[in-house]
C-alpha cells in the first residue's frame, strides 16, 4: 500500500516546492510604485513648490530585486519638461533610471502690447502671467524690475514671454555722439569734451576720444552723454 501512495507524496512534495521560489519571489520584489516615488521627491525638491511632477512611464514588468536598505536618488537631470533620475538601491547594489514629466507653473514678465525693435521697455509693457517654465527652454524674467530700461533686439507680439535674448541694455550714447569725460582722482574731478568711438548702455566700458588731446581712451557710460574715467 504504501509504494501506491509514494508517488503522491513525491508528487505534493514538488508540486510545494515548486510554488515557494514563486511567493518569495514575489515578496522579494521592489514595488515600482516605490522607485518611482523616489524619483518624484528628488525632482520636486529642485523645482518651485507649485511644481506638477508625473511619471508612469516605468515599465510594469520591470523586477527589481527588493531593497534591503534605503532607496535613494541622486540629483533629478531637467531638460524642459523632462526629467531624469538615476534611482540607487545599497543591498543589493542596483540602479534604475526613471523619467518623469514636469510641468512647473510661476509668474513670468509678459509683453502685454506689441513692441519694435530698439523700443526701451517700460512698466506699462510689462506684465506678469502664470507659464509653464519647463516649457521655457530660451530662458525668462520672473521679475518686471529685472526687465525695465532694457531696449528690444527684435520685433515682439503682445502676449510673448519675454526672454533674455530678446532684450539687451538700452544704448544711451551713440558712436560719434558728443559726450563729457569725467575724470576722478585723489579726490580731485576734471571734466573734457569728448567722442564716442562706439555705441554704449549705462555701466558700459567704451572707447572715447578727448577732443582737446585727441587720445583715444576707455571711459564708463554713467549716463545720457555722460562717461567716467578713474576711480
Amino acid at each position: 500500500m504504501n509504494a501506491h501512495l509514494a508517488p503522491h507524496w513525491l508528487l505534493f512534495a514538488i508540486i510545494a516546492l515548486a510554488l515557494m521560489p514563486l511567493r518569495s519571489l514575489a515578496q522579494d520584489i521592489e514595488p515600482i510604485r516605490n522607485i518611482e516615488a523616489i524619483a518624484i521627491q528628488e525632482t520636486a525638491r529642485q523645482l518651485s513648490p507649485n511644481a506638477e511632477i508625473s511619471g508612469g512611464a516605468m515599465d510594469p514588468r520591470l523586477r527589481m530585486p527588493a531593497c534591503q536598505g534605503a532607496l535613494s536618488a541622486d540629483p533629478a537631470q531637467i531638460r524642459g519638461a523632462n526629467a531624469s533620475v538615476a534611482v540607487r538601491c545599497p543591498t543589493p547594489a542596483w540602479s534604475l533610471y526613471v523619467s518623469l514629466k514636469v510641468r512647473d507653473p510661476r509668474p513670468v514678465v509678459v509683453i502685454n502690447r506689441s513692441g519694435a525693435r530698439g523700443q526701451v521697455l517700460d512698466a506699462s509693457m510689462l506684465t506678469l502671467q502664470e507659464r509653464d517654465v519647463a516649457q521655457l527652454s530660451f530662458g525668462y524674467f520672473d521679475r518686471i524690475e529685472a526687465a525695465l530700461g532694457l531696449a528690444l533686439r527684435r520685433p515682439i507680439n503682445a502676449g510673448s514671454v519675454l526672454t533674455p535674448n530678446d532684450a539687451e541694455p538700452a544704448r544711451i550714447i551713440r558712436r560719434g555722439q558728443s559726450v563729457t569725460i569725467t575724470g576722478r582722482s585723489s579726490g580731485i574731478e576734471v571734466r573734457a569734451g569728448g567722442t564716442a568711438m562706439s555705441d554704449g548702455a549705462r555701466g558700459q566700458r567704451i572707447r572715447v576720444r578727448n577732443d582737446s588731446s585727441k587720445r583715444i581712451i576707455e571711459a564708463v557710460v554713467v549716463g545720457q552723454g555722460q562717461v567716467e574715467t578713474g576711480s
